[in-house]
């Protein structure tokens, strides 16, 4: 009985975060479509509660705005695959997205464990490692592979991660390398460059 109350309350807890995600999902969408003349309207407030809430939402809705190449699937009902690569810093915010799609593919979230594992995904959140090296080992071994790459450092996506969060005046926002994504076949939407606070590649300012 005991047991059956905690999986209750477990699947309770997941249902209300996958609810508030779902909202915070919506609100962003509506922004980016509604209000792109405005950079700083997309910008979120952040606090230590709530910034990989908001990244987790950011991540998931970049997938609206980047086109994947067919190849990227073996099917219209394969897995789209959301990846965490390193110290896990969103907890059950990133595994909310589990009940979401990308057009006909349902959402996956995995932990890779290596770079070959790594390829397989869709979207790749590459944890802090403080230093260039990695992140170019990590692009290097990914080469053209149809992945976007992301992580919270604006130092990371010169070493050619494909989008950076930075923190500017205390709200999300986030740095594009268009070398990055056109290596990975991926199409990124004009509307999602124009709101970057900065970008490397040929429409560079």
């Amino acid at each position: 009985m005991l047991s059956h109350h905690l999986d209750l309350l477990k699947t309770l807890r997941i249902r209300g975060f996958q609810s508030r995600i779902g909202k915070l999902c919506r609100l962003w969408s509506i922004a980016v479509i509604f209000l792109c003349g405005s950079a700083a309207s997309h910008a979120q407030n952040i606090d230590s509660a709530n910034e990989y809430q908001l990244k987790a939402v950011f991540i998931y809705n970049f997938s609206k705005f980047i086109e994947w190449p067919e190849s990227a699937f073996t099917d219209s009902a394969a897995g789209f695959q959301i990846c965490v690569l390193g110290d896990d810093p969103f907890g059950e915010f990133m595994k909310a997205l589990s009940n979401r799609n990308y057009l006909t593919h349902p959402i996956l979230i995995k932990y890779p464990h290596n770079l070959n594992e790594a390829k397989k995904c869709h979207i790749l959140y590459v944890s802090d490692s403080g230093k260039s090296g990695p992140w170019h080992d990590i692009v290097k071994n990914l080469g053209d592979a149809p992945v976007l790459t992301v992580s919270s450092s604006e130092e990371a996506m010169q070493a050619g991660i494909g989008i950076g969060f930075v923190i500017k005046d205390g709200k999300i926002r986030w740095a594009i390398n268009l070398n990055s994504t056109r290596k990975a076949q991926l199409k990124v939407s004009a509307k999602l460059v124009e709101i970057a606070v900065s970008i490397i590649g040929e429409t560079a300012r």
